[in-house]
């Protein structure tokens, strides 16, 4: 069994009617999204961010949301968390037989595998070569099965269908590859509970988890969180060498911490979703994964 991996293809997704369901769930966050063809919503999107409600109180405030928009029995396109977890990059010589490519891709694999002490479950993609390429390009995911069996029993205790699990740092690089971010590129993704950069470029694909509570933040004003915050995000840009960044996530909501953000970090640009709230950045690239498929 393999993790789900692939870069959507817009031209399928224009040529379809059907809508993209999508679900984001964790303990803290629920969020759900349906778009249609021309990707806007088939109803308000819907974000519940849970704080001292009890796991009853939680279930029924999902339950009412499947219910009222009737959603249940409909496949979901859902995705594992970045703690959930890893993406590796290799590059292979374009000259290597198939044969020697999936021999090497297999090794890498287990070399990963190895060192988790439960049982895992992989997905790999070739990404698309170029003219002038010299090698071979392979993004590799890996999970425990635990983590995937634990998301999709939660899915379908709602009674909807599992049919593609995701991993959330594809998902953020996804959306610069599909809108034809210039690579190079940069993503700072800022949610309520968590912020990651990633970096793409044809060379590498790099992340790193920051330790920024935006939703605590919010409710303290305290500046030396987002100071803190800020001066992390600026030593891993030197670190990586990287001179500046898109932004996306739920803080595009919040005008006051924007403009601070982007006084003090290098950002090149805001990744706004045209129908959908900012805060709807994941569920967004699951929903238009669920239209290509």
């Amino acid at each position: 069994m393999k993790l789900a991996l692939k870069m959507p293809d817009l031209g399928k997704v224009f040529r379809r009617t059907r809508t993209g369901l999508s679900v984001y769930m964790t303990s803290k966050v629920f969020r759900v999204l349906e778009l249609d063809s021309e990707k806007r919503p088939v109803f308000e999107p819907v974000e519940f961010v849970f704080e001292h409600e009890t796991e009853e109180e939680r279930r029924k405030a999902i339950s009412n949301v499947i219910e009222k928009h009737g959603l249940k029995g409909k496949e979901v396109v859902s995705c594992l968390t970045a703690d959930e977890g890893i993406l590796k990059f290799q590059r292979f010589p374009v000259a290597m037989s198939k044969k020697d490519l999936l021999e090497a891709i297999d090794w890498n694999i287990k070399a990963e595998t190895q060192q988790i002490k439960e049982e895992t479950i992989y997905d790999y993609y070739f990404l698309e070569k170029e003219p002038d390429d010299k090698y071979i390009r392979v993004v590799i995911t890996i999970a425990r099965k635990s983590s995937v069996d634990k998301l999709k029993e939660a899915l379908k205790s709602f009674g909807l269908q599992p049919k593609i699990i995701d991993y959330e740092i594809v998902d953020i690089i996804n959306y610069g590859i599909v809108n034809n971010l210039p690579p190079p590129f940069s993503i700072l993704y800022i949610d309520y509970h968590e912020s990651i950069l990633t970096y793409y470029s044809k060379n590498s694909i790099s992340y790193n988890k920051i330790d920024f509570n935006y939703r605590h933040y919010q409710e303290t004003q305290d500046p030396t969180i987002l100071d803190t915050f800020m001066i992390e995000v600026r030593n891993l840009l030197v670190i990586n060498e990287i001179s500046n960044i898109y932004l996306a996530g739920s803080v595009i909501s919040d005008e006051a911490t924007l403009e601070n953000i982007m006084m003090n970090l290098p950002v090149l640009g805001i990744l706004d979703l045209e129908h959908v709230p900012p805060s709807f950045f994941i569920p967004y690239v699951l929903s238009m994964r669920g239209l290509e498929e």
